[in-house]
């Protein structure tokens, strides 16, 4: 996947920067979702109560609203797919951006077997998993069209790419714990010992990338780091917190709750790109 910024025409960089940052979006109303308890406001599927367009009131203004972005950023995916086909030398590229669609497409069907099943924990924690590792394809697909050099070869990197790796595991089994407390499948017990070995890697990760200073792991690695803090303390104060039915729900909770999923997607995207960038300068001191 080695290319200069001279390959990427201008309109599909700003493409795949726009995807993954509306995936961020996505990834909120899907929090706002599951926060709200709003995952059967609308009882079928494709169609929300046989309409297109229902009345947007309670829950159905979260449930339906989620069907919308996430209906509008597959279809920006499915426009970037075709794009990156035809204005797009590097056969990688060309291929992430078909396994991205293909994802974004499973994660709509995932989507609407919840709702016709009435809320598996099984598929809905699938559900959650599949739109965060969407997401980080999107980051990976916006860094490799972004306009920049490939990284420069960094010697010695050492165990920091294996590092990287291990972060990444590590903060995505968190996510699957995560999304599988959040649909009620689990206690707390289990997803508060994933996130002590997940905070350790990331801080570790962030910690050796940031002191490299080679600016393009170490401003990603940095980024890790403060969203680690960020996320750390997002998981405290929503430590008891439990979705009620929206007339009795908790605002200032709801959003704490929601923050906190999204601050997850967005430390695992960043651990993704330290890891990515990491490899590739692997690749490279390896040419």
């Amino acid at each position: 996947m080695s290319s200069g910024p001279s390959d990427v025409s201008a309109p599909r960089r700003a493409l795949g920067r726009f995807n993954a940052a509306a995936a961020v979006l996505l990834l909120v109303a899907g929090g706002m979702v599951t926060s709200t308890n709003s995952g059967m406001a609308v009882p079928d599927w494709p169609l929300s109560y046989g309409q297109w367009l229902p009345r947007m009131t309670g829950g159905v203004f979260f449930e339906h609203g989620h069907r919308m972005i996430a209906a509008f950023i597959g279809l920006m995916i499915l426009i970037m797919a075709f794009y990156t086909q035809f204005d797009e030398s590097r056969p990688g590229v060309r291929r992430l951006a078909w396994w991205t669609l293909f994802g974004v497409s499973l994660q709509g069907v995932l989507g609407g077997v919840t709702v016709l099943f009435n809320l598996p924990v099984a598929v809905s924690a699938a559900h959650a998993t599949l739109g965060q590792t969407v997401f980080c394809l999107l980051v990976v697909m916006a860094d490799l069209v972004g306009g920049e050099p490939a990284p420069a070869a960094l010697d010695p990197l050492g165990r920091l790419p294996a590092l990287s790796l291990l972060a990444v595991a590590a903060l995505w089994c968190q996510l699957v714990m995560g999304a599988v407390m959040r649909h009620g499948g689990s206690g707390i017990a289990p997803h508060l010992a994933g996130a002590a070995v997940a905070a350790l890697a990331a801080g570790a990760l962030g910690a050796a990338g940031l002191a490299r200073r080679e600016p393009a792991v170490a401003r990603p690695a940095g980024a890790l780091l403060a969203l680690l803090a960020v996320q750390l303390t997002l998981g405290l104060a929503t430590a008891d917190f439990r979705t009620e039915p929206l007339p009795r729900a908790n605002p200032a909770m709801i959003a704490a709750a929601t923050a906190h999923l999204v601050v997850g997607a967005l430390l695992l995207g960043a651990a993704v790109l330290v890891a990515f960038r990491l490899h590739r300068m692997k690749a490279a001191s390896a040419s």
